[in-house]
């Protein structure tokens, strides 16, 4: 399974008419091919979610994808809300999501070549090696077996958010292996204003950076509810959400944070 095998699948989608290219020597391009999607869990929950918001309040949807990698995530996405962006600096797996986004001829995804921050710099990138590319990071720390691919740009999240005019900003996923907490804290303003629903991944690197609940908490606004995937089950999508507090085992891979006026729409426990 780790020979290089270009491949072009079918991808796990609400009206069932994706593809997706990858290579199955990368990781999550593999449990693409296998499983229907990388991560697809969390896809169904996005999309529980998603569904449940429109029906209720009817309003225009964007989802906001930090650390997009090949496309996953937004090429799902691209099938329910009215508007995505999609940030990725690394162009190997941009590149990739570019090519998934105009195979399928989708044109509701804005992608950057950049990544987000607290701070409008420069920083070396670590490239992960050829079995997970996903695994790449600004966080030297995070693998050690990462080598110094380059210097790339980073911008401040909020001035980003704000010259692209968001109406709104529903659903926020950030996933940069290691760096999330500089990410949050660039997007402090845009996250309090918008309240949306937040899947952080939350790996060693990430607790790490965290020093305890106080720092932990003021990544977030006040009224936000905490939760897990106690289960995901990445061959049929099901999941089921437990509450998360900080300090939890260290097997928590992603934290899900919610406004706590629209957990309904997480839990489905509305009318």
């Amino acid at each position: 399974m780790l020979k290089d095998y270009a491949f072009e699948a079918p991808f796990y989608s609400p009206d069932g008419n994706l593809l997706f290219r990858g290579n199955i020597v990368n990781y999550i391009d593999r449990v693409a091919y296998f499983c229907g999607a990388h991560e697809k869990y969390m896809l169904s929950l996005l999309r529980d979610y998603a569904m449940r918001l429109r029906e209720e309040t009817g309003a225009s949807l964007v989802y906001v994808d930090v650390g997009a990698n090949a496309g996953n995530h937004a090429l799902f996405m691209s099938q329910i809300a009215d508007k995505v962006l999609a940030f990725e600096p690394f162009a190997r797996v941009r590149e990739q999501m570019e090519a998934n986004l105009a195979l399928n001829h989708i044109s509701n995804v804005s992608v950057f070549p950049f990544a987000l921050s607290n701070a409008n710099e420069i920083l070396p990138f670590y490239a992960a090696g050829e079995s997970n590319l996903g695994a790449s990071s600004f966080a030297k720390e995070h693998r050690n077996d990462s080598t110094y691919l380059g210097d790339m740009q980073l911008r401040i999240g909020d001035e980003v958010l704000k010259d692209a005019q968001l109406g709104s900003m529903d659903i926020l996923k950030v996933d940069v292996e290691g760096f999330e907490k500089p990410v949050l804290e660039g997007l402090a303003e845009s996250i309090r204003a918008h309240r949306p629903l937040m899947l952080v991944e939350f790996t060693e690197t990430t607790r790490n950076s965290i020093a305890n609940v106080d720092v932990f908490r003021s990544l977030f606004p006040d009224d936000y509810s905490f939760y897990y995937f106690a289960t995901g089950k990445r061959d049929s999508g099901n999941y089921r959400l437990g509450s998360y507090s900080y300090g939890m085992t260290p097997h928590i891979e992603d934290i899900i944070a919610c406004p706590t006026e629209k957990t309904d729409f997480l839990l489905g426990t509305g009318k």
